[in-house]
């Protein structure tokens, strides 16, 4: 959840999570189980961390030593709103990838977690050239970005894109700014179907994820058909087909 919605939440330190935000954690913590990155890695950033879940998903799991949540909505109030809601974890909330650079400088192998994010800056690079490798040893990247321009809605304005992509412009934008390419992927391929007919219907949604309130039910239902859509997809790209999905990422390395 990114702070925008954060901000809008009725009660900021008991909330319920949307099954898109648990689903994408699902999808991640699969695709780095299965990337043969030696974990525990050095360290995490996650850059544009939002609301810190994701990131402390993984350090309930110790996939690293050290963990760092940027993001550059991050004030005094919501810093430490989020160390109140998760037991002042060893997370380090940071306000910029320039912070982090100047005060944490080391040759530790990094993952870096993009997710989500260069959809909304006007010209990536302004992350990308931040992203550089370790002096002594290769970092990892995963990026992750909403798919197709074609289903560009009101929905995309409300939460502040640019733009969305296809996987191949990912994949050359990545190239273009030397990372190298280790998996690569679309994912959610019924989402993708939903917006499609959204946009037949001429339906755009303003709706965000802030203040949930389906019941356990709906929630649990909506979950597993993500997961199993997941698996489906896993399945073809395994065997080469790519499926087309509602987010495309990029697993690499520099």
């Amino acid at each position: 959840m990114d702070i925008s919605e954060f901000s809008r939440l009725d009660n900021k330190s008991n909330y319920n999570r949307h099954p898109w935000e648990t689903s994408r954690k699902n999808v991640l913590h699969t695709f780095l189980k299965k990337s043969g990155i030696e974990f525990p890695i050095e360290r995490v950033v996650d850059i544009g961390s939002g609301d810190s879940y994701v990131i402390h998903t993984l350090l309930e799991n110790n996939y690293a030593k050290e963990y760092f949540a940027i993001d550059t909505a991050y004030t005094t109030e919501v810093v430490s709103q989020l160390k109140i809601n998760n037991n002042n974890s060893s997370v380090n909330y940071l306000q910029s990838l320039m912070e982090y650079e100047e005060n944490y400088p080391t040759d530790k192998t990094t993952l870096f977690l993009c997710m989500d994010v260069l959809e909304h800056v006007e010209d990536e690079k302004i992350i990308l050239d931040f992203l550089k490798p370790g002096s002594t040893n290769k970092n990892y990247y995963f990026f992750a970005v909403p798919a197709f321009q074609s289903v560009f809605s009101s929905h995309d304005v409300l939460l502040g894109h640019y733009r969305r992509y296809t996987l191949k412009q990912l994949n050359s934008l990545l190239e273009k700014n030397q990372f190298e390419i280790i998996d690569k992927g679309y994912y959610f391929t019924i989402l993708l179907l939903f917006r499609k007919l959204d946009k037949l219907v001429k339906k755009d949604k303003e709706a965000s994820i802030d203040n949930w309130e389906a019941g356990k039910f709906k929630t649990t239902l909506i979950n597993t058909m993500l997961k199993v859509d997941f698996k489906i997809s896993l399945f073809f790209n395994k065997i080469g087909i790519t499926i087309p999905g509602l987010s495309c990422y990029c697993l690499c390395k520099k």
